[in-house]
């Protein structure tokens, strides 16, 4: 494993105080070990980390006893902070029953790891079905399990003072029979009005896929979203692009921000983009809604 920051190239530092006023943390997901990511999201200026459980060694089970005594120790020693991004393989809105009961099993030793790393929140994804004719049918059926699911998982979370954060998919609609659960809006809204005691992780990008209006749901679920993940694309796939690469209307998004009062955790998956790009271009967005003649 690698963890040293000095294995990195040098990036520029992001200072908290340069981040714009809906930004209370900041979090970035890089696709590495659990040490190399501390290291490199503290060397630019993040208060936060992804655990990536989808990845070979960061599994639940990859977490011995003295693997999370080091990682606590590291945390206590630089104040940084882990987010547990939870295996999206998992299917936790799969339409076969005992499928689904075993991704609730995975999900929970999941949440057992985030529970010795301090009370890390867990996100969760909803899975996806395959079904070439009954299609309505079956997603339907996987959007009812992965609601009993997580009525479970939260019930299981909580006394063991983990939130589970819920991260929407992308709705991808030509690589079919294979299907998402939890994309749309009216999905979505299911699921948030059944299962109180859950957040959404708001996925940006996600949301902007094949034709999505992340404006309009940020507007129909701030008061559940906890957090956002912001990357970049041209709503042909998830590209992860740096910000402002791609065609998200980030200054739409950054108006409707401000004009809901909300604040709170930004994640950033942005694939060769810096911490100090993305605050850059969020805050002079911010700056233009208080001095709009500067738009420029």
């Amino acid at each position: 494993m690698r963890s040293p920051a000095s294995d990195y190239p040098a990036f520029p530092p992001s200072s908290a105080s340069s981040w714009p006023d809906f930004m209370a943390a900041a979090a970035q997901q890089d696709y590495l070990d659990a040490e190399s990511g501390l290291a490199r999201a503290l060397q630019q200026g993040y208060s936060h980390w992804y655990v990536d459980g989808s990845l070979h060694g960061e599994r639940p089970e990859d977490f011995p006893p003295a693997r999370l005594d080091a990682l606590l120790e590291r945390m206590q020693q630089t104040g940084m902070r882990p987010i547990y991004h939870g295996n999206f393989k998992s299917p936790l809105g799969s339409d076969v029953p005992a499928l689904a009961a075993a991704a609730l099993h995975y999900a929970c030793r999941e949440v057992d790891v985030c529970a010795r790393l301090g009370g890390a929140p867990l996100i969760v994804h909803g899975g996806g079905v395959v079904e070439p004719r009954l299609v309505a049918d079956v997603r339907q059926a996987g959007l009812d399990q992965l609601i009993a699911n997580l009525r479970a998982l939260v019930a299981y979370a909580a006394p063991r003072g983990v939130e589970v954060w819920l991260e929407n998919l992308s709705n991808y609609t030509r690589f079919h029979p294979f299907y998402y659960i939890c994309t749309t809006p009216d999905e979505i809204a299911t699921v948030l009005e059944q299962v109180p005691g859950l957040h959404l992780f708001f996925d940006v990008s996600h949301a902007y896929v094949n034709g999505g209006d992340p404006v309009a749901m940020f507007q129909r679920f701030h008061r559940r979203i906890v957090g956002m993940s912001f990357s970049d694309n041209n709503q042909d796939r998830d590209a992860h692009l740096p910000l402002g690469a791609g065609t998200l209307p980030f200054d739409a998004l950054v108006a409707a921000i401000h004009t809901a009062r909300w604040r709170g955790m930004v994640g950033f998956e942005t694939r060769g983009g810096t911490l100090a790009d993305s605050v850059q271009l969020l805050a002079g967005l911010r700056c233009r809604l208080d001095d709009p003649g500067d738009a420029r």
